[in-house]
């Protein structure tokens, strides 16, 4: 995979703010998109909570109260700038980025459901080149569509120190690309468009472990153990290229001819297995800090029996929240919580020997609503990613999540005298 920024225009993006979601299967997005683990830079394999559902790690659901409901939903919205060394450009969106539910089966069985973005493609691009033969000619890479996640979880309590769990998730997702060759300079040379087509639908695993080791009464250690398998996807694809005059920036298309069309038909492509690890160390119903690790094996992936030049991409995730009196109630201030997180990205992309890489740090807050535990949940992160070496593209990126929790007591038999 060889990316050419000579002379490059960007234009807005569509779906994700990211001009790279063009290669492998787009911006990968973790599990950890719930506000609340957002505001803490993503920290979320080790987070063992009754008040919010964490996907991440699917062992912490047998945290949940035996007589609780849980709902939780969260809006994004990001800004973002982009820089090559001569261009600037800004793109925007906003989206529903997940909701889940969690509920318990019995005392030691509980369970969760929930729709996650898995990967995001939206991007339009042009790379303009010139030879003495041909002059200037430019191609315009178009994007949009992705994956996206429902996941049925268990999580198992095995002890009062240990608990297990599964997440079984149905992936599914489309993706529309295309790719204009064009002459600005001349009307007379036939203008060539690629259009591609794959539909992805299929199962998924991981699972994760949760081991708890209260310190005193005080003060408790957690650590926490992800895995995800490593799976054939089933995809749908389609291709049709075609001349044509006209097309440039969305205008009218006067097709000529077909010159190749590969009619639908069954392929795959390889996920990596994943691993992480969390460890959090905290005071109870006060503050907690605690530190994950994420690795990816994205050279194992494939398109069929194609090979794609991916790398490896691991994270790292320092994060921490504190609530200075959750019990006040005179002072609303004291009950809300506050959070701050700062991550490193290693993305599975590398550009002429140029990895893509990631910074971010972010901040949130977790405000109570009175006579509730439903909190609402913001979070903001800014951050920097990729380059403007060897032409390549720089993105500075501003990150808002809006959530809520819901935390209803829906199995409690009422009694009346």
């Amino acid at each position: 995979m060889v990316l050419v920024f000579g002379s490059e225009y960007l234009e807005a993006q569509t779906g994700t703010n990211s001009p790279y979601s063009r290669f492998g299967i787009g911006e990968i997005k973790n599990r950890n998109v719930n506000s609340r683990s957002h505001g803490m830079g993503g920290l979320s394999n080790a987070i063992h909570s009754n008040k919010f559902v964490n996907p991440s790690n699917p062992a912490s659901y047998a945290g949940f109260d035996s007589l609780s409901f849980l709902f939780n939903a969260g809006l994004e919205m990001n800004s973002s700038t982009y820089r090559t060394n001569t261009l600037t450009e800004k793109g925007s969106d906003a989206s529903l980025s997940y909701f889940s539910m969690g509920f318990p089966i019995t005392k030691r069985w509980k369970v969760a459901i929930g729709l996650l973005p898995y990967a995001d493609v939206g991007y339009s691009t042009i790379v303009s080149s010139e030879t003495n033969e041909l002059g200037r000619y430019n191609y315009a890479f178009t994007g949009d569509g992705g994956l996206n996640q429902l996941y049925f979880g268990n999580g198992f309590k095995i002890s009062d120190k240990l608990s297990v769990g599964i997440n079984l998730a149905y992936v599914f997702g489309r993706n529309i690309s295309s790719t204009l060759l064009y002459f600005p300079d001349s009307t007379l040379y036939v203008n060539t468009k690629t259009e591609n087509r794959l539909l992805a639908n299929d199962f998924i695993f991981d699972y994760g472990i949760l081991y708890t080791q209260p310190i005193n009464d005080k003060y408790t250690l957690r650590a926490g153990l992800t895995y995800g398998q490593k799976i054939k996807l089933s995809i749908t694809e389609e291709s049709l290229t075609r001349s044509l005059f006209g097309g440039e920036n969305g205008g009218i298309e006067y097709i000529l001819d077909t010159i190749s069309y590969t009619p639908e038909h069954k392929s795959t492509f390889t996920l990596p297995h994943t691993i992480g690890l969390g460890l959090v160390f905290e005071r109870n119903n006060q503050w907690l800090v605690g530190l994950d690790a994420n690795w990816q094996n994205w050279k194992d992936f494939r398109i069929g029996n194609q090979v794609d030049s991916l790398q490896n991409a691991w994270n790292i995730t320092i994060g921490s929240e504190f609530t200075p009196r959750y019990t006040s109630i005179s002072k609303y201030w004291s009950r809300v919580t506050y959070r701050m997180g700062i991550r490193y990205n290693q993305t599975y992309l590398n550009l002429y020997d140029e990895s893509i890489n990631e910074f971010g740090i972010s901040f949130g807050l977790g405000l109570p609503l009175p006579r509730s535990l439903t909190t609402i949940d913001l979070s903001l992160e800014v951050g920097r990613g990729g380059t403007t070496a060897k032409n390549l593209i720089q993105e500075t990126f501003v990150n808002f999540t809006l959530g809520v929790s819901i935390y209803e007591r829906w199995f409690v038999k009422r009694r009346y005298n």
